[in-house]
């Protein structure tokens, strides 16, 4: 009995234990499937609607797809067809829809399976997705974000004129806000742009960098509308000219650039100013023995230019330089310095509203010869040389040369030429011209002769030579001659009057043209509807940017940091074109919370097709999320308040009296990102309630950096260190507040007027001055300092009341003063003790004070030196009597 309850009890046992142990082999997985979009390319340029449905093996499987596609309210009658496939030994059905999908679409599926490898399924396995139809990059929800970017262009094709070249790229930071349909970025950074410009024979290349360059970009229902680049800088212009083997190159440094390239619906259109100082080189050589040398000097380089859609509608160009230039040619040398050349040259819509060419200088020449074993030295002085055109008209034509003959042949020779009067005259055929009449008077005089047979053989004697050359006043014709009248007397005299035949021949200025294409590119970004949220796995084909689909596959879903903040995450991939040969892209886009469908990072790289012999430009852009300013993504009980840092002005300190702009620069960091708003009460300051911003405006140097930047200016009367308060607030309503200090310098006394008489006087004379100025605190002294030249300190009197009155004083011009214009020096204090030194004087505009500056400033827009022309003394005969004895 015992034995058999012992025995019944180990079986249970036995039975227990096995039964506890899972046996797999016996228990098949439950079949599953997963649904994500396909919606690529369907052969005519649209997209299909449609999903692949991707079941957990390769068996087979019965199931149910249900849909409901609902648009504005109401449910669109749908359905579908089925293709049953295998993708990576998974069986896979692609379901066709017959309706198409629109932007807030609200979509829901469902995949009930029923049966698996032939048996039915104790209970339905039910799979759903619902989302809705957004547009890619772009939440439902209305945000304000911070984003990062860099971003570049560089286009570069040959042409029959030569290699063309367009580059522009930016770096910086921005935020973007979207609203509605319409989606707006600022960006400030940094960047380069470069033009290579060959035309005409003529190569320019135009290389920047900017300190300062400002994006903006609107988005309208995912269409790029209007982008604009407005830029400042620095940077280098080469300009190389090769006109019939004459090689003129201009180097040229740019001190102050200013860029405004924007693309409106299509339509770029750009406007490039430049100002440089630099150098002139021209060189000509026809062969060993002939050559042209100009260097020179640019002390005035302007170069603008406006272009609308591809078509030039201003441009001006400005060149004032002096330069030395050396002809050499066989065996002759001219040697002339150029005092002024002056090149201007604009025009507006096609049309030339403004020229002028004109050079004035002096130099020598010469040459010699040899015949018969005789030997002729020229050498001869250009006394002037002057040419001036005014908007294509000659205005003067001056020349005047004094020069000896030398060697075996002995002499002087001279040539006098100008405008001697303007009128009208007939050409050959009899029809009337307006013309200058160039009357050049030239002569030989030689005294003596040796041997050989210079000038033909004339011998000892007089030759005189006067002609009358009839030009046409307009400079860019040819064959300007329409009748030559010329005397001559001498060995061998004659006189005659001529009328050339087909003189003269009108010729039009060329305006200047916009390479067609350089720089004329649409490039917009990747755009179309996605489903909201966007799965692992997912297809589409992004088509909504013209020119620009883009088909991409979904990853998985990780976590992204950004400034401390874990943000969902889906990564992507995709290629340009729908062949995929314009380029690829990969980036992350958030996948879950209020902003689901927004990029927060994005590679991409683009080679885009233009003209018409299959040239590309390329395109790289990287751009990252920063910042999520709204909607909030911490609640009301994480948030922490704004921490406000030290007030520092970024000038170091502000001149009262309106005296000087200052910025205000305050850290205010929150964890959040989430600061509404930062004010300084400058009340004390003659000020208001100011608001600061981060947002690269009002002076702030940088977007997103957490320094709150306002400029501001002190209008009163206010000096030394004033306490201010200051005020941060975010978006949940924590304030935080905090003192900051700014320090008010005195502004010294500012001159409005000087008068010396006389101003030109020699050493040891004596000038009167008189020197009105104006100080809110009142000016309490002004003396005249001439300790540099040697000469003394001197108190200036003043006549009538300090606020109005003058400071007059009669002040003996010491001997340490050199000859030619010298600076004087004015010294002038106020009540408070503020000191000025003044070597120019500001004229007053109207009357003291300001709207924006306040009632002391001084409003002038130019300044005048404060000088004397100091003559050479003549010489000084001293007498010594003195005896002389036998």
């Amino acid at each position: 009995m015992n034995r058999n309850r012992r025995g019944l009890c180990f079986g249970m046992l036995l039975l227990f234990l096995f039964s506890s142990v899972p046996i797999q082999a016996q228990v098949p997985m439950a079949p599953s499937v997963t649904i994500t979009t396909n919606w690529i390319e369907d052969g005519t340029g649209a997209n299909h609607h449609a999903y692949m449905l991707t079941f957990s093996d390769n068996g087979s499987y019965d199931f149910q797809f249900d849909v409901e596609h609902e648009r504005n309210g109401s449910l669109l009658e749908t359905s579908w067809s089925l293709e049953w496939g295998y993708e990576n030994d998974l069986r896979t059905a692609l379901v066709d829809l017959n309706t198409s999908v629109e932007w807030a679409d609200n979509i829901g599926l469902k995949v009930t399976i029923s049966e698996h490898n032939g048996q039915t399924l104790p209970q339905p396995i039910v799979v759903e997705r619902q989302f809705e139809v957004g547009v890619w990059n772009q939440p439902m929800d209305d945000h304000e974000i911070m984003l990062s970017t860099t971003w570049g262009l560089d286009q570069a094709y040959q042409n029959d004129e030569g290699e063309q070249r367009f580059m522009l790229t930016f770096d910086g930071q921005g935020w973007q806000e979207r609203s509605g349909q319409q989606l707006e970025s600022w960006e400030l950074g940094n960047g380069t742009f470069r033009t290579l410009e060959s035309a005409d024979g003529t190569q320019t290349d135009l290389d920047l960098v900017f300190t300062q360059l400002w994006k903006n970009e609107t988005v309208v229902g995912g269409i790029l509308t209007h982008q604009l680049f407005d830029a400042q800088g620095y940077g280098k212009l080469n300009i190389t000219t090769d006109d019939d083997g004459t090689v003129t190159q201009v180097r040229a440094n740019v001190s102050q650039a200013h860029l405004n390239r924007s693309l409106t619906m299509g339509v770029v259109e750009e406007i490039l100013s430049v100002e440089a100082t630099g150098s002139l080189d021209i060189l000509e050589e026809d062969d060993e023995n002939s050559s042209l040398d100009i260097n020179g000097e640019l002390s005035v380089f302007f170069f603008e230019y406006h272009d609308i859609d591809g078509i030039r509608v201003l441009q001006h160009n400005q060149l004032e330089a002096m330069a030395d230039f050396v002809l050499i040619d066989e065996g002759t040398r001219m040697d002339v310095s150029l005092d002024g050349f002056v090149q201007v040259e604009r025009w507006e819509d096609g049309v030339r509203v403004l020229q002028q060419e004109e050079l004035w200088g002096s130099g020598t020449f010469g040459f010699d010869d040899a015949e018969e074993n005789s030997t002729l030295i020229v050498n001869g002085t250009i006394l002037e040389i002057r040419s001036k055109v005014v908007n294509g008209t000659t205005m003067t034509d001056n020349l005047h040369v004094d020069g000896t003959l030398s060697g075996d042949v002995q002499g002087t020779f001279g040539i006098v030429r100008g405008i001697e009067e303007t009128g009208e005259q007939a050409n050959a055929s009899g029809q009337i011209f307006p013309v200058n009449v160039i009357h050049q008077d030239s002569w030989f005089n030689i005294t003596g002769v040796n041997g050989g047979n210079f000038f033909d053989g004339a011998g000892i004697g007089a030759t005189h030579n006067e002609t009358w050359d009839y030009q046409v006043v307009h400079s860019d014709w040819d064959n300007k001659t329409v009748r030559f009248v010329w005397r001559e007397t001498g060995p061998d005299p004659s006189e005659g009057d001529e009328r050339p035949e087909r003189s003269p021949q009108q010729v039009n200025a060329t305006a200047p043209v916009a390479e067609s294409g350089l720089g004329n590119l649409t490039v917009g970004r990747e755009t179309g509807l996605m489903p909201i949220p966007l799965q692992p796995n997912d297809m589409l084909r992004l088509n909504g940017q013209e020119g620009l689909p883009m088909t991409l596959t979904a990853g998985s879903t990780r976590i992204d940091v950004r400034d401390g903040h874990n943000l969902t995450v889906i990564d992507w991939t995709g290629v340009y074109g729908d062949d995929g040969t314009l380029g690829t892209a990969e980036g992350a886009l958030v996948s879950s919370g209020p902003l689901q469908g927004l990029v927060s990072s994005v590679s991409r790289s683009l080679a885009i097709p233009f003209g018409d012999s299959g040239e590309e430009a390329f395109m790289n852009e990287t751009q990252y999320l920063e910042r999520v300013l709204s909607p909030e993504i911490v609640s009301a009980d994480d948030n922490t308040p704004p921490s406000i840092g030290t007030l520092e002005l970024r000038e170091g300190l502000v001149l009262g009296e309106g005296g000087s702009t200052a910025h205000i620069e305050i850290p205010v960091p929150d964890a959040e990102w989430n600061v509404l708003s930062v004010r300084v009460d400058l009340t004390p300051l003659g000020g208001s309630m100011t608001e600061l911003n981060d947002r690269g405006l009002n002076g702030d140097s940088n977007i997103g950096d957490d320094v709150f930047t306002t400029s501001f200016n002190v209008p009163g009367l206010e000096t030394g260190l004033y306490d201010v308060n200051i005020t941060a607030e975010d978006s949940f309503g924590a304030v935080s507040q905090a003192t900051g200090q700014i320090m008010v310098a005195n502004q010294a006394p500012r001159i409005t007027q000087v008068e010396i008489a006389p101003s030109t006087l020699e050493r040891g004379q004596s000038i009167v001055i008189n020197v009105q100025a104006y100080d809110g605190h009142g000016v309490t002294s002004m003396q005249l300092d001439l300790r540099e030249y040697g000469g003394e300190l001197t108190q200036l009197a003043l006549s009538g009341s300090a606020d109005s009155g003058s400071w007059a004083g009669m002040v003996v011009m010491p001997a340490g003063m050199t000859p030619g214009e010298r600076t004087l020096l004015l010294r002038s204090n106020d009540t408070l003790g503020a000191t000025g030194q003044h070597r120019v004087w500001t004229p007053l505009e109207g009357s003291v004070g300001h709207p924006v500056f306040g009632p002391h400033y001084i409003q002038s827009a130019s300044t005048v030196p404060i000088i004397v022309t100091i003559q050479n003394d003549r010489p000084v005969i001293t007498t010594q009597p003195f005896a002389i004895e036998k």
